[in-house]
């Protein structure tokens, strides 16, 4: 699905992953579940083009599933949360909400450990803003693609319609959740790109 000019998003992925193109750069934001891996590399090799830099908004198994594919056949720059980068590498176990559904996704959701991550909060490019929105998990981080003001939130908000919510089931903080929520809100003149959900412009 074309999103913008820049922007596409995956089709098939469980958790929207969307690929960004501008300046010469490809940037993929979410990598999906696991099984969502290969629907991105059919993706890019259909495009002719392939990921420089995969940003994670956070490690929850839907949306870092697909790295351990992307990496062995891109070998792109991964940014990650700094909080959550060894959980990802499989250093850490993630602290999980309380509940029986949580804890199931959990152990369904296994993914591969992946190295080298770099910390998101290190990750500099002019057109490409690192936006804090902590609450979902310890480290859930948002992108601002500048020029066209679309903000990737991963699972920040779910757009429902033309309402933004809070996850309440999976976020670990609620009440950080909605404060992040309630953050993104206010960026008047942006469209938000949730990782579940349709485009939603404030």
């Amino acid at each position: 699905m074309k999103v913008s000019d820049s922007v596409t998003r995956i089709d098939g992925t469980m958790a929207h992953s969307y690929s960004v193109e501008h300046e010469g750069l490809v940037i993929l934001v979410d990598a999906g579940m696991k099984s969502s891996g290969k629907k991105i590399v059919d993706y890019y090799q259909q495009s002719g083009k392939k990921p420089d830099i995969v940003l994670i908004t956070h490690y929850h198994p839907d949306h870092v599933g697909g790295l351990g594919i992307l990496k062995g056949k891109y070998s792109p720059k991964i940014y990650a949360p700094r909080d959550e980068i060894q959980v990802i590498e499989g250093k850490n176990k993630p602290v999980q909400p309380k509940g029986f559904l949580p804890k199931l996704v959990s152990v369904l959701g296994k993914t591969d450990a992946v190295s080298g991550l770099i910390p998101a909060d290190e990750f500099s490019l002019p057109w490409m803003k690192v936006v804090p929105t902590e609450g979902h998990t310890p480290g859930s981080t948002s992108y601002l693609f500048e020029p066209e003001s679309l903000l990737f939130v991963g699972d920040a908000v779910t757009v429902k319609g033309t309402e933004t919510t809070v996850n309440r089931q999976f976020s670990l903080d609620i009440e950080k959740a909605e404060e992040s929520r309630k953050r993104i809100i206010s960026m008047s003149g942006i469209t938000i790109l949730p990782g579940h959900g349709d485009p939603l412009k404030l």
